[in-house]
Formats: C-alpha cells, sequence, structure tokens
C-alpha cells in the first residue's frame, strides 16, 4: 500500500500547490467572446494547475524518449535490428516518403478559382492561458 499512499500524499500536494496559486483575478478578455463562468472556481484552479504540471511532465519524458531513441539508433548504426544476449530488443525501419507541398498547389489553384479541391472542417483547439 505504500504506493498508492504515496500518490494520494502527493496529489494532496499538488492540490495544496495549487490552491496557494489560485486566479483571484481576472484577465481582461475580449467582450465579443462567448464565456461561461466555473461554477466550482476552486476545482477549476485545482485542474489547470494539475493540467500544467502534465503537460510539463509528458513535455521532459517526450524529450528523454527522444534522447534514449537517438542513442538506440546510434547503437543500431546502419543495421537492423539490435540485440541483447542474443534476444531481439529494438529494431530500426527506414523508408522514404513523398509529400505534397501545400503552398505550391494553393498557389497554382487558388480557393477562389478551385472551391472544389478545398474542403473545409470543423476544429478544435483548448488555450489555457
Amino acid at each position: 500500500m505504500k504506493g498508492k499512499e504515496m500518490v494520494e500524499v502527493t496529489t494532496r500536494n499538488l492540490i495544496d500547490e495549487a490552491k496557494a496559486k489560485l486566479v483571484v483575478k481576472a484577465k481582461a478578455s475580449k467582450s465579443s467572446t462567448k464565456q461561461v463562468e466555473a461554477l466550482d472556481p476552486v476545482l477549476m484552479n485545482e485542474l489547470l494547475a494539475k493540467r500544467s504540471e502534465l503537460y510539463d511532465a509528458v513535455k521532459a519524458l517526450k524529450a528523454e524518449q527522444d534522447a534514449i531513441d537517438a542513442i538506440i539508433k546510434d547503437a543500431i548504426g546502419s543495421a537492423d535490428e539490435l540485440t541483447v544476449n542474443g534476444g531481439k530488443v529494438a529494431s530500426i525501419a527506414r523508408w522514404r516518403e513523398t509529400s505534397l507541398v501545400t503552398d505550391k498547389v494553393k498557389e497554382l489553384f487558388p480557393i477562389t478559382e478551385c472551391p472544389e479541391i478545398y474542403k473545409a472542417t470543423a476544429k478544435s483547439r483548448l488555450t489555457v492561458h
């Protein structure tokens, strides 16, 4: 049960730190946007603080993973597989791709002249300020 208790203590510490950083004064925003007020500001601040920490942790872990991958790729070199004690532990795939230069397509076929080759899609992105 040590692991579970440690997670609970760590989570509680994160929540306590988040409470210490609560947003108490709203930032100025555009009046033309649709807005909704958080029903539970304390909870929302805790979630935003936790999200920020997770974002930083994922970013750091990704950088570490990329560094490890580079070392493994260097170890493989021009071979196809890496073995440890005779067992395959990693392999590398190499290929070439052809991609489309969309800026050139947009230049040669502007949307005003060729709307049938363009597709509109609805997307969303969360921005935390």
